[in-house]
């Protein structure tokens, strides 16, 4: 990784007065208490079609995190939840996630051994031998306490994500309680019940604001408005998950970020470059392209920037300790200097990007998870996952869906061409509209 110390301009500003949304339209899945919820004790996850237990093709496989590997359809809604119950200041991680055959024998074994039999399970039948169950660690230690936060957390917001704690792993719900296993039945589960979505990790708006591509952890994208379709990822056995986007100036072209740091272009976008074969410390989180399309930075949670292209090294924030982790980046209009914004708010200025202000001293109800830049380069946006909006320098302020009940968090925000309004979207797909900015679509 190239680097040079950060210019870190040590600055705060006084949060903006966040007051009622005034959203033009908001669309997305029902919540999940309507109609049948597949959050119920006696649900499961569905096997893979055309697969074995515990002998997965890794093409049905997707890296969530680390070692964890999880099916297709349930990774996207995992790395949601663990960037949510980080956001809130739980230190949420994965022991297991997919479980090989082998392993299964193994433990089963060990299990048996040590008098626990009947507590093993039958190798070939754990939920684990599909990708649709995790091991949750709080702080680096299995939960194994009703008192941990990690695990009141999962009981207060797992479902939102499609994640269920089967009634056998309840507290008294067994001879073989696990208050660390969670199952995803995000797609109904075993009972057919509604799916719970939650995989939109971007939006990205036209050049002229009547339209927007919206973009999933599985490299899907949709078009509204004057969007147009140049292919998408969702055929392609992905290494690890999408996690960002960005269109070239005119529109014609996008590229898909994974957070491995592979790049996939499409349209008019030209690659001129990935991370995908290197060593990461920390996993890609954000992009941003230069004004001619014709290069574009990629940015690490842990404030590492790469270059690519006519994209110039203005520095970084990697050798830095960050209180939370970078969520977001921005380029200036010129393309000489960039932003770089942490999951509190804090905000880090490179080249001829100017510092307005952060929340980087506040304490904010949830984790900042968006941004734009304004377009004259003198103010921005950070959205948090409730949809509060905070406004900075020229970045006029145009409501926000902090009081407003969402069905899932809010993971990005997208501005009108002229600055005069954003769009926010939900992991769920759902669309809100504020300002001169038109509702086109959702999903």
């Amino acid at each position: 990784m190239r680097g040079t110390p950060p210019r870190l301009l040590a600055a705060l500003a006084l949060i903006v007065a966040v007051t009622a949304p005034v959203a033009l339209g908001l669309e997305g899945p029902p919540p999940a208490g309507a109609g049948t919820s597949p959050i119920q004790p006696g649900n499961q996850p569905t096997a893979l079609p055309g697969q074995s237990n515990g002998e997965v093709d890794p093409g049905q496989l997707v890296l969530v995190e680390g070692p964890c590997k999880a099916a297709r359809a349930a990774a996207p809604s995992l790395a949601r939840l663990l960037a949510a119950a980080r956001g809130d200041h739980v230190a949420l991680g994965t022991e297991v996630c997919y479980r090989p055959r082998e392993r299964q024998v193994v433990l089963s074994g060990n299990a048996c051994s040590a008098g626990n039999c009947a507590c093993a399970g039958p190798p070939g039948h754990s939920m684990h031998g599909w990708g649709k169950a995790v091991d949750f660690l709080d702080g680096g230690r299995p939960i194994v306490s009703v008192s941990s936060p990690g695990y009141r957390w999962l009981k207060a917001n797992a479902a939102r994500y499609g994640w269920n704690h089967p009634g056998w792993a309840e507290p008294g719900g067994s001879p073989c309680p696990e208050t660390w296993h969670w199952e995803w039945v995000g797609d109904g589960g075993t009972m057919g019940a509604d799916p719970i979505r939650a995989d939109v990790v971007a939006l990205s708006s036209t050049p002229s604001g009547q339209g927007y591509r919206i973009v999933t952890g599985l490299g899907a994208v949709r078009v509204h408005g004057d969007a147009s379709d140049a292919g998408n990822a969702a055929g392609i056995p992905l290494a690890a998950l999408i996690v960002t986007a960005a269109a070239t100036p005119d529109g014609n072209g996008y590229w898909l970020v994974a957070s491995d740091g592979g790049v996939f272009s499409f349209g008019n976008a030209s690659f001129h470059g990935s991370t995908g074969a290197i060593h990461l410390n920390q996993p890609i989180v954000a992009m941003a392209a230069t004004p001619d399309g014709r290069g574009y930075w990629l940015v690490a949670a842990d404030g590492g920037v790469f270059s690519f292209g006519d994209a110039s090294f203005f520095g970084s924030t990697g050798s830095f300790p960050l209180n939370q982790p970078i969520v977001a980046a921005a380029s200036t209009p010129r393309g000489q200097g960039y932003w770089l914004i942490a999951a509190d708010g804090g905000v880090f200025s490179f080249g001829d990007a100017s510092f307005q202000g952060s929340t980087g001293g506040i304490t904010l109800n949830h984790a900042v998870t968006g941004a734009a830049a304004a377009p004259d380069g003198k103010g921005y946006w950070l959205v948090a996952a409730d949809g509060g909006v905070f406004n900075f320098g020229s970045a006029a302020f145009f409501g926000s869906a902090a009081s407003k009940p969402l069905n899932e968090p809010v993971v990005g925000l997208s501005r009108t061409p002229g600055g005069k309004g954003y769009w926010l979207v939900a992991a769920d797909g759902g669309v809100l509209t504020f300002g001169d900015a038109l509702f086109t679509g959702s999903g």
